[in-house]
C-alpha cells in the first residue's frame, strides 16, 4: 500500500495500475478536455476512480468531501469536473477498463441478458432450456 500525493489515500499495486489507466485514457482523449486547475483535475480523477471501485464506502479518505478538503478545493468542483470526465470517457460503474478485478467480477449485470424483444432475463434461465 502507498500513500498517494500525501493525501492519506491507501492504494494497492492494482489501484496504481488502474488509476494510471484512467489518467492515460483521459489524456489520450482528443476532445472534451476539462479546462481546469491541476488540483481540480486530480481531485476529479481520484473521485472517478473511487466511484468506479466503491472505495468511498469503506474508506473515508476516498470520499468526495475528504478529497476536496485534502486538495483545498470545493466538493462541488470535484463533482462538476468528474462528471465531465465520466461523460468524456463514457465510464460506467463496474467499468472493467478502470475497476479492480474483484469489482469488475462482481458486476451483477453480467448475469442478465436482453432478448431481441427487449425483455431482460437471467442467463441461467435461458441455459436451462
Amino acid at each position: 500500500m502507498c500513500n498517494v500525493f500525501g493525501l492519506g489515500l491507501s492504494m494497492t499495486d492494482e489501484d496504481k495500475v488502474q488509476l494510471g489507466n484512467l489518467v492515460e485514457t483521459y489524456f489520450r482523449k482528443r476532445r472534451n478536455y476539462v479546462n481546469s486547475r491541476i488540483e481540480n483535475l486530480a481531485g476529479a480523477l481520484l473521485w472517478v476512480y473511487s466511484r468506479i471501485n466503491f472505495l468511498f464506502e469503506h474508506d473515508e479518505t476516498w470520499s468526495q468531501k475528504s478529497l476536496a478538503d485534502s486538495l483545498g478545493i470545493r466538493s462541488k468542483t470535484i463533482s462538476n469536473v468528474s462528471m465531465k470526465i465520466w461523460d468524456a470517457l463514457n465510464i460506467d460503474l463496474f467499468d472493467p477498463r478502470f475497476a479492480r478485478k474483484n469489482v469488475a467480477d462482481s458486476d451483477y449485470r453480467k448475469d442478465f441478458i436482453m432478448l431481441p424483444n427487449g425483455f431482460i432475463m437471467p442467463k441461467n434461465i435461458l441455459q436451462k432450456e
